[in-house]
């Protein structure tokens, strides 16, 4: 079986001077992919989590609805691969993302999570390019299946959104544990 899983990687090299969402000064070489966020990053001063400003950053990340081909987009990039696979002779299982921690629990509202919507979004419209054969899932980290706990007692489960989209066919967990004891 052949199963497209597209990563996400972070092209910020040793000395860039672009500001760390989450209040470092600068951001950290080569970051893992689930530090992509709103700026600042939910939590730190001065945050859009929680509103209009947060979904507007997440929907920039995400892209247009129809991404025009100059569009540097996530949702143009992963919509690019589901062609390539159909030209490819097609795929039995295909993954929209891995481990966006960092956008899915954004919020635009409270109980709002704008990357989980757009994600079910993005499933469909794979769906539709490549066909009711090929499974398609997204793969989230073992710190983002669970319960999003917000400091005020609010528990969410912005996933759910992704998971139990119809267009969903499994769900993947990211998890990197250890094969020895470190001792």
């Amino acid at each position: 079986s052949v199963v497209f899983y597209p990563f996400v990687m972070m092209d910020v090299a040793a000395g860039a001077v672009s500001p760390d969402p989450y209040g470092a000064p600068t951001q950290a070489a080569y970051p893992w992919r689930g530090r992509v966020t709103c700026h600042p990053a939910p939590g730190q001063p001065g945050s859009p989590d929680g509103t209009a400003t947060a979904g507007e950053q997440v929907a920039a990340f995400f892209g247009s609805e129809e991404p025009a081909a100059d569009e540097w987009s996530y949702r143009r990039l992963v919509l690019h691969y589901a062609r390539l696979c159909v030209e490819a002779g097609g795929v039995d299982a295909f993954l929209i993302g891995s481990e966006l921690i960092g956008l899915t629990r954004v919020r635009s509202a409270p109980g709002v999570y704008p990357a989980a919507q757009a994600l079910a979004k993005l499933a469909a419209d794979v769906r539709a390019i490549l066909g009711a054969n090929c499974k398609i899932g997204y793969a989230a980290d073992w710190t983002e299946y669970g319960a999003h706990a917000l400091p005020d007692g609010e528990l969410r489960f912005p996933l759910d959104a992704v998971f139990g989209a119809p267009q969903v066919d499994f769900v993947g967990i990211d998890a990197y544990w250890p094969l020895s004891d470190w001792r």
